[in-house]
């Protein structure tokens, strides 16, 4: 394993990998990068044509081509198939769960320093999540409750679904047509495509006579 700079036009991001993000948090993670540089490295692996194939950092990849940087930092391991697609998942899908009481502690500190528009274009956190957050442990037990539903409430959750090309299409074209209905005034999620897929639902439910 070694960190080496490679060239933005040799790096390949796989079909298979499965980690998306929507344009939103697309974003604040430019946001993130233009604030505080590039802070990890890419993971890759050397191909047989010359080529690296991304594990991890696909989303930075994204960001950083669009900036105009022609080399990245890149940790380079040798690794199969199987052992490649298994070190993207564990990459991508191992990790921890917050403190609430902990994040909320922290995200106070840095509202002390930092506005909240500022930690909002950063976070994927809703204003009404964050808000929810930083009152934790501050108030009567009573609105400590309704506080930490209401954290728990705006936590994005995240579906996988599998699709024929024939289906995908319509998916595509049906939340195109409701994403600029989504970007307005969604309060309770910074993801449009969700939102989008929300309204799509929701429409659906007041046809047949559910809602």
């Amino acid at each position: 394993m070694k960190i080496t700079n490679i060239p933005v036009d040799l790096l390949r991001q796989p079909q298979w990998n499965p980690n998306q993000m929507d344009g939103d948090n697309l974003t604040k993670l430019g946001r993130s990068i233009d604030r505080y540089g590039l802070v990890q490295n890419l993971v890759v692996r050397r191909m047989e044509d010359g080529t690296y194939e991304m594990l991890a950092g696909n989303q930075r990849l994204q960001v950083l081509s669009r900036s105009g940087i022609n080399e990245v930092p890149c940790v380079v391991v040798e690794l199969g198939d199987g052992e490649a697609r298994l070190l993207c998942q564990a990459l991508n899908r191992v990790h921890g769960e917050d403190d609430l009481g902990l994040r909320a502690e922290l995200l106070r500190r840095v509202l002390e320093e930092l506005p909240e528009e500022e930690v909002l274009a950063i976070l994927p956190d809703t204003r009404l999540g964050l808000e929810a957050l930083v009152n934790l442990g501050r108030d009567s037990m009573d609105d400590y409750l309704k506080n930490w539903q209401a954290a728990q409430a705006v936590r994005l959750k995240h579906l996988q679904f599998q699709v024929t090309g024939q289906q995908l299409e319509a998916v595509e074209e049906a939340l195109a047509r409701l994403t600029p209905e989504a970007s307005n005034g969604r309060d309770s999620s910074p993801n449009t495509r969700g939102t989008a897929l929300y309204l799509l639902c929701r429409r659906y439910l007041e046809m047949s006579g559910s809602l």
